[in-house]
């Protein structure tokens, strides 16, 4: 007897519908001299208000940090990338599920004449609007080059899409009237390459329409892609691959009259999408949506809030976590704090020795949550150097390069100056918070009394970017056994329900999200013909 599975995920019907979006609205002018050819555009999931953009020539191998006003902010480079034609930039999941992940292609193959392709893939930097003062120029911490190649090419490339439901990374190519899309999956790009793409289905695109661009929606729900004067958008049930969303015919959408247009990337939190030509200076457009939103997410405390800190290297016991702890005394400033790397909001002190610096930092903020509010899904995102404690209202709610219990003159247990300008992001247990005001502490201890800098940030917002705990396949029936893949915050808790027959649900197992990921697994009764499973958190 031949066995089927059935599989719901919830709200797996919801934003089905087509979707419409106003014509452009000119954000902003890129003037800087460095990006003369932009190529491709993607919105930050972590800094609110920053875009990301590469060169199609020019500086290869880096991407510009750029606000929705066009200033630039920051420029990364992928230290010995040596050339390339990079033609595309996406942002999603990676190998470590606490980062967000920039993938820069170099994909372009204007003579089909490359053996094979290249994504590069590296850490999300914490980015902030007041660096345009004095843009950084930085290499890109723990850059990954992927080798791609298609198992039929050589082809042509200038869209590159992450699905953030799976992982996977998809090409689509540039063709007379089609596009062929191509698929590598996370397992396969986690493994390090090189990798032989899968060929998933062509698309027709009559009219000489030679696709230059795409992205997915940081909700996996709307997938676009675009050339110079056009613009399609798909819709995407969560139950559906990007490969069978494609299958349909996507919805036109506008785009602006830009010079050779060949970018496209969906706004974090669902509000429209953004376009960028090539040519000096450029410009950057906004297409809002005009058909019913997302949910948006209830931000709490932002990226470059005012904190009150102490930083006068004394020993502040414990009473200082607790909510009713009497700061008034405490200075207040905003971040990004810390010192010795010149990209500070606000200085604090390390004492009068550069080689006895104070080891403990301590900060503080309150926030109020209404009762209006359901918590279901509260990230917590923090930058920090060297170990971290971070509490709520009185509770620890994270611990990082830090002894259980560590004395105020008690160092780090281990450095992360390598990642101290990354956002770290974790799962919050909402039922920690209190309806009405909350009380947010940390401490940052130093490695080393000489270390030379350190910095500090902490974001928290609900029903955010990190995404829900989700199924990321339908079930697979291996030996006698159902098996289905779940993703989620790391750490949480799936609860996975079944039935027969779509009314009588029993709950038939958890599972610990271990890195975001996590595997359930059922034995197949011979009698049953059908399965359905469904989530519960």
């Amino acid at each position: 007897m031949v066995l089927t599975a059935s599989l719901l995920l919830n709200g797996a019907g919801s934003w089905c519908f087509a979707q419409s979006f106003a014509n452009g609205v000119r954000h902003g002018v890129v003037t800087a001299f460095e990006i003369t050819e932009a190529s491709g555009i993607v919105a930050s999931r972590q800094n609110p208000g920053v875009l990301w953009t590469e060169n199609d020539s020019g500086f290869g191998g880096s991407v510009f940090a750029l606000s929705t006003n066009g200033a630039l902010l920051a420029r990364y480079y992928v230290p010995n990338a040596f050339g390339g034609n990079y033609e595309d930039i996406a942002i999603g999941p990676g190998p470590d599920p606490e980062h967000q992940y920039i993938y820069l292609g170099d994909i372009g193959d204007d003579f089909l004449g490359r053996f094979s392709i290249r994504v590069f893939r590296f850490p999300e930097p914490a980015i902030y609007l007041y660096q345009s003062n004095a843009p950084p120029i930085l290499p890109a911490i723990a850059a990954q080059q992927i080798e791609l190649r298609y198992p039929d090419g050589p082809f042509d490339a200038e869209a590159l899409m992450i699905d953030p439901l799976t992982g996977d990374l998809f090409i689509a190519t540039k063709q007379t009237n089609s596009a062929r899309l191509y698929r590598a999956t996370r397992a396969e790009l986690d493994s390090g390459g090189p990798v032989v793409m899968s060929f998933i289905r062509e698309m027709s695109f009559s009219g000489f329409r030679l696709v230059s661009a795409g992205d997915i929606s940081a909700d996996g729900r709307l997938i676009a892609m675009r050339r110079t004067g056009r613009a399609w958008i798909w819709n995407r049930a969560l139950t559906q691959t990007v490969g069978d969303a494609l299958a349909a015919n996507g919805a036109t959408a506008p785009v602006a009259e830009e010079e050779n247009g060949e970018a496209i990337g969906f706004h974090a939190t669902g509000l429209g999408y953004y376009t960028i030509g090539e040519g000096y200076p450029t410009t950057n457009y906004f297409f809002r949506r005009t058909s019913s939103l997302p949910p948006q997410p209830v931000v709490f405390i932002r990226p470059g809030d005012v904190w009150r800190y102490r930083d006068a290297g004394a020993d502040e016991g414990t009473a200082w976590r607790q909510p009713s702890f009497n700061d008034s005394t405490w200075p207040t400033n905003s971040a990004q704090f810390g010192y010795g790397q010149g990209d500070e909001r606000t200085v604090v002190s390390y004492g009068i020795d550069d080689f006895e610096k104070h080891t403990t930092t301590y900060f503080r903020k309150q926030f109020t949550r209404p009762t209006s509010v359901t918590w279901t899904n509260v990230a917590l995102r923090v930058c920090f150097t060297d170990g971290v404690a971070v509490y709520l209202n009185g509770t620890e709610v994270l611990r990082r390069n830090l002894a259980p219990a560590a004395l105020f003159n008690q160092l780090a247990t281990a450095s992360n100056a390598d990642r101290q300008n990354f956002w770290v992001s974790v799962p919050l247990n909402p039922a920690l918070m209190v309806s009405g005001v909350n009380t947010v502490a940390v401490e940052l201890h130093r490695l080393l009394s000489y270390g030379p800098d350190l910095s500090f940030d902490l974001q928290l917002l609900e029903g955010g970017v990190e995404l829900p705990m989700r199924f990321t396949g339908p079930p697979r029936l291996t030996a006698g056994v159902w098996r289905i893949n779940i993703a989620g915050p790391s750490g949480s808790l799936a609860r996975v329900e079944a039935c027969d027959d779509l009314s009588s649900w029993v709950e038939v197992g958890q599972v610990v999200l271990t890195g975001g990921v996590g595997q359930f697994q059922e034995s197949a009764a011979a009698a049953i013909r059908h399965r359905f499973y469904r989530l519960r958190n």
